[in-house]
C-alpha cells in the first residue's frame, strides 16, 4: 500500500438528541436563513470511541441556503467512557431529497476535535468523515464516523 493510498476504518457511531426549541431567522443577506438547535445529549459507541454527548453542551448553528441545501456547523461537548472532556465542530452537508422520502438525499460530515493528550487525542491528529441520517419520536440524529487510514 502506497502512502497516498487511503481507506476507511469504522471509530464509532454517535446519537445526537435535539430539543424542541429550534429557531430558523432570515431571510439573510444573499438569501437563506440562519438555524439553531440544541443539542440535548445523546450517546457514543463503538471500537474506537464509547460515551456520551454532554447534555446541553452545545448546539448545530446551521445555514439554511436558497437551494435547501443545508450546511452543518455543530459544536458540543462529548465525554469519554473514562470521563475524558472532548469538544466536537462537526461540519457538512444535508441535501433534502425528493418531497416525501423521509430521508435527506445527502448527509455527510467532517468532525473535528479538541482533546486532552492522553488516550483519545488520536481524534485531534486523524483525519475523520462521517455520515448522518435524521429520525424522530425521539428527534435526533445518528451519525456514524471513519478514520482515514
Amino acid at each position: 500500500m502506497s502512502p497516498a493510498d487511503c481507506k476507511l476504518e469504522h471509530a464509532f457511531d454517535i446519537e445526537v438528541l435535539f430539543g424542541a426549541d429550534r429557531h430558523i431567522f432570515g431571510p439573510l443577506p444573499g438569501g437563506g436563513g440562519q438555524g439553531y438547535t440544541p443539542a440535548i445529549g445523546g450517546t457514543i459507541r463503538g471500537p474506537r470511541l464509547t460515551g456520551r454527548v454532554v447534555p446541553n453542551s452545545g448546539a448545530d448553528y446551521a445555514l439554511v441556503r436558497e437551494d435547501g441545501t443545508i450546511e452543518l456547523s455543530a459544536h458540543y461537548m462529548l465525554e469519554a467512557e473514562d470521563g475524558t472532556g472532548i469538544y466536537i465542530h462537526n461540519r457538512g452537508y444535508l441535501v433534502r431529497a425528493a418531497a416525501g422520502s423521509g430521508q435527506p438525499s445527502y448527509f455527510r460530515l467532517t468532525p473535528y476535535f479538541r482533546v486532552p493528550a492522553g488516550p483519545h487525542d488520536w481524534l485531534s491528529r486523524t483525519v475523520i468523515v462521517g455520515g448522518g441520517e435524521r429520525r424522530t419520536d425521539p428527534d435526533r440524529s445518528l451519525f456514524r464516523y471513519y478514520a482515514l487510514m
